[in-house]
């Protein structure tokens, strides 16, 4: 279900979309458009399991990795399995575990359309849990949504930036286009940065243009 979402958002088939435990064990990353100039990477990632096999810790380690280093998760829950409440309590323990069961977090129940044959046509019952989106990466019910969603999530934790830093930022000025919302101008000796970004990466912006004030001044 994750790959599949994945693959239905940012309108690829990067993510290996398989029904069988473990198809993705490597992370998968794409560009995902929200709306209103607004995009994001989104990761695929492994599913989580009680009691991972310890054959799969190595591989599983890549994933971990990734979910502490983003700024919100996407749950994906399958609203037609039976077990999706047990699934969800799982998913909470190691999100617990690893330090980041408070991270925001949008919850998408996917596979509507085996739920309700009337979710391709636009209805659909109500979400189990409150605030959560119902989905059908199949159909594309609820994706426009789920956009929103993840928009206004972002935008809550998004940063007011305006800084200046040096040319030889290149990949740091790369990464601002790429996630942020942002007005870069050319200046003279140095690169003005204004507009909205990660926390992660205002922290790196301002770091950075802290070291370039530092530099100037020392010269």
């Amino acid at each position: 279900g994750k790959s599949s979402m994945l693959n239905a958002l940012a309108g690829t088939d990067a993510a290996l979309a398989e029904d069988r435990l473990f198809a993705t064990l490597d992370p998968t990353s794409r560009a995902v458009k929200l709306g209103e100039g607004q995009s994001a990477i989104i990761t695929d990632t492994v599913g989580f399991i009680h009691k991972l096999p310890h054959q799969l810790v190595d591989a599983f380690r890549a994933t971990l990795e990734e979910v502490n280093r983003a700024d919100v998760l996407l749950e994906v829950v399958d609203v037609s399995d039976s077990h999706a409440r047990e699934h969800r309590q799982t998913v909470q323990q190691v999100l617990n575990d690893l330090g980041a069961g408070d991270k925001p977090r949008l919850v998408a129940y996917n596979k509507a359309d085996l739920l309700d044959p009337t979710a391709a046509d636009g209805e659909a019952p109500a979400p189990i849990v409150e605030g959560a989106v119902l989905v059908s990466a199949a159909t594309g019910f609820g994706l426009d949504a789920l956009r929103v969603g993840l928009s206004a999530l972002l935008a809550d934790l998004w940063e007011d930036v305006d800084v200046a830093v040096p040319y030889n930022e290149g990949e740091l000025l790369s990464r601002v286009r790429e996630r942020g919302t942002v007005d870069i101008s050319y200046r003279g000796r140095d690169v003005r940065i204004r507009g909205r970004v990660t926390p992660a990466l205002a922290g790196e912006l301002r770091a950075a243009a802290q070291h370039w004030k530092n530099a100037a001044r020392a010269s």
